[in-house]
């Protein structure tokens, strides 16, 4: 059995680091710029491989996935890459990053022929529901929500599914809240939270239909985990420097992924994604600064000046709790 297969996306990621953002007509000299690997799905494949568990990602890539050494990179990092769909008509997405100094990013995104992916995810559906047969947690992250709501919907999914729509809260928001009740487990910052909060009319995330479990990260002040009855606050862990924010939210959610495959219980897996998410903020690019899980382990221990916990629970016993709630 593997361990994490995700949904989304593989993407250049181009990105400008700037002090400040422009305001319209106005123009502000970028810091730095430059072009990394990225893509949610592929990101998170890469952070759990990283941290020691089987992972593998669901996507289309592009014609030059292999010309730009993607393939290898995502190879040697002993990601699963049967669920890759290949293509040879269009390059891989590209997604322009324009990064704050802080942790705000504004996000434009390119694809060259989205109709063409959506078809090609479609006419792959067997593939995905095969592969997804393997996997103890199928994680959906921005991609296309249409053939996410319609593979949840018409399959019945023996992995538990975590959901993590990010930025398309606010682009395509009604395709979200209407893969919400197929989802045990939900991602979200505190901009997105409020969103679907405001769509659905609720006054807490605890009126959700199908999530039992609510991750709200909210950057330097850290995340809040919701559930059941229980509400967790988990401090952020602070980097050793200040670099590049970009992919730190996928590589927080692999951490907390894998920490409850390990075995560990809700706010341990909360601390050690925060501890995973300040290595990203370390490098340039999204998957620059990935750690280990014995260099997980060195900084937990630093920050929280604790000896690094034992797992408290079974990733079986855990899977139980989360599905089990609230019936």
């Amino acid at each position: 059995m593997r361990d994490i297969l995700a949904f989304g996306s593989i993407v250049v990621d181009n990105v400008l680091l700037v002090k400040r953002f422009a305001g319209i007509n106005e123009t502000v000299q970028a810091e730095k710029y430059r072009y990394t690997y990225g893509g949610a799905g592929a990101n998170v494949a890469v952070a759990a491989a990283r941290l020691g568990v089987k992972s593998g990602v669901f996507a289309v890539s592009g014609y030059d996935f292999k010309k730009l050494n993607y393939e290898r990179a995502l190879r040697e990092e002993g990601v699963d890459l049967r669920g890759v769909i290949k293509n040879g008509n269009f390059p891989m997405a590209r997604s322009f990053i324009i990064s704050r100094e802080g942790s705000d990013d504004q996000i434009l995104y390119y694809y060259e022929n989205r109709r063409e992916t959506s078809r090609l995810l479609f006419k792959n559906r067997e593939l995905a529901r095969e592969l997804s047969k393997e996997y103890r947690i199928l994680h959906f992250s921005t991609g296309h929500f249409e053939f996410y709501y319609k593979f949840l919907k018409d399959n019945r999914i023996p992995a538990l599914v975590s959901f993590d729509p990010g930025q398309e809260t606010f682009t395509y928001p009604y395709r979200v809240v209407r893969i919400l009740p197929y989802v045990h487990m939900l991602f979200m910052n505190s901009h997105e939270a409020k969103r679907i909060k405001e769509l659905l009319k609720v006054k807490s995330l605890r009126e959700l239909e199908g999530p039992r479990l609510l991750c709200v990260s909210m950057g330097a002040h850290g995340s809040v985990i919701v559930f059941g009855d229980k509400v967790y606050r988990i401090p952020a862990v602070r980097p050793a420097k200040f670099v590049d924010p970009t992919g730190a939210g996928d590589s927080h959610r692999a951490g907390f992924l894998v920490a409850l495959l390990k075995g560990y219980d809700i706010p341990t897996a909360g601390r050690i994604a925060s501890v995973v998410a300040s290595f990203t903020i370390e490098a340039e690019g999204a998957q620059g600064a990935l750690p280990t899980w014995e260099k997980v382990v060195r900084r937990y221990e630093y920050f929280f000046k604790e000896k690094f916990p034992e797992p408290q629970s079974s990733w079986e016993r855990t899977k139980e709790l989360i599905l089990n709630l609230g019936k």
